[in-house]
């Protein structure tokens, strides 16, 4: 059941709540445009396509599509129970969630950092989704044309969160990766965030399993257009021995579609 401060969508909570400004604009050089928007305080977990860029080039078109739905499938898993917003997907290649006490979370990183652990533990088919997650003041509003108008967040915690799933270490012995900056973390304990996975043993009662993730240490990276930040890195060190990869799957499905006659070329 929906609990009373889930969204699906961006829209649907700008529909739903007192908006910060809703004014129609007249600009003299750029027209006139309608201006709605709600500000307030969020965390952003940004969850970008691995290699995006490769992919397209070593896919076809139909095989990049059935990934991206693949990826997007595989989200839906770690994001049911959570209370956040799907805000958009940026050339996609990328989902941004968007957690907040308006949408119901007491510790927002702490729910988004929890989502993104679950993608990290749970990468069957070797998504390797880059992670960053960065929180601030945002704008949820709406933009677009007169054809269609649709709603997206804006500020600086998108950017910066972004930028972090860019910044992980080249480390090939993590498995998965989330980055954030250094002040996000605010004197939390690893332990709480990341604590050990406890089960009962058929022989040997209640054990618990050391955590498979590490916390790194902070360390300064240079920015652009934002300077220098503090950054720290939880990495996974447990790699899943895929029977086969999200790729080759893609290419799978869409030889399955030739075969059985549901691709039909009609250039």
């Amino acid at each position: 059941m929906k609990t009373p401060y889930s969204y699906n969508t961006i829209a649907d909570f700008l529909l739903s709540q007192p908006l910060t400004v809703d004014v129609e604009v007249d600009d003299e050089a750029a027209g006139c445009f309608p201006l709605k928007c709600i500000e307030f305080d969020a965390t952003v977990l940004y969850v970008g396509i691995h290699d995006f860029a490769r992919l397209t080039l070593d896919l076809s078109p139909t095989e990049i599509l059935i990934y991206l739905n693949m990826f997007l499938v595989w989200m839906r898993d770690s994001l049911a129970v959570e209370r956040f917003c799907v805000v958009e997907r940026f050339l996609d290649s990328a989902i941004v969630l968007l957690f907040s006490k308006k949408f119901g979370s007491e510790e927002p990183f702490f729910d988004a950092l929890r989502a993104a652990r679950w993608m990290g533990e749970h990468d069957e088919l070797r998504f390797l989704p880059e992670m960053g997650i960065a929180s601030g003041r945002v704008a949820a509003g709406f933009a677009g044309t007169p054809k269609e108008f649709t709603g997206s967040v804006f500020g600086r915690p998108v950017l910066l969160a972004a930028a972090c799933a860019k910044m992980r270490p080249q480390d090939e012995a993590m498995a998965s990766c989330i980055t954030f900056p250094e002040v996000e973390w605010r004197g939390h304990s690893f332990d709480e965030l990341f604590p050990p996975l406890e089960f009962d043993h058929p022989e040997h009662g209640r054990v618990r399993q050391p955590t498979t993730w590490k916390i790194g240490e902070a360390r300064s990276v240079d920015f652009p257009s934002l300077g220098r930040i503090e950054l720290r890195d939880v990495g996974n060190f447990v790699h899943w021995p895929p029977k086969i990869t999200a790729k080759e799957k893609a290419r799978e499905w869409f030889a399955m579609i030739k075969a059985k006659g549901y691709y039909k070329n009609i250039s």
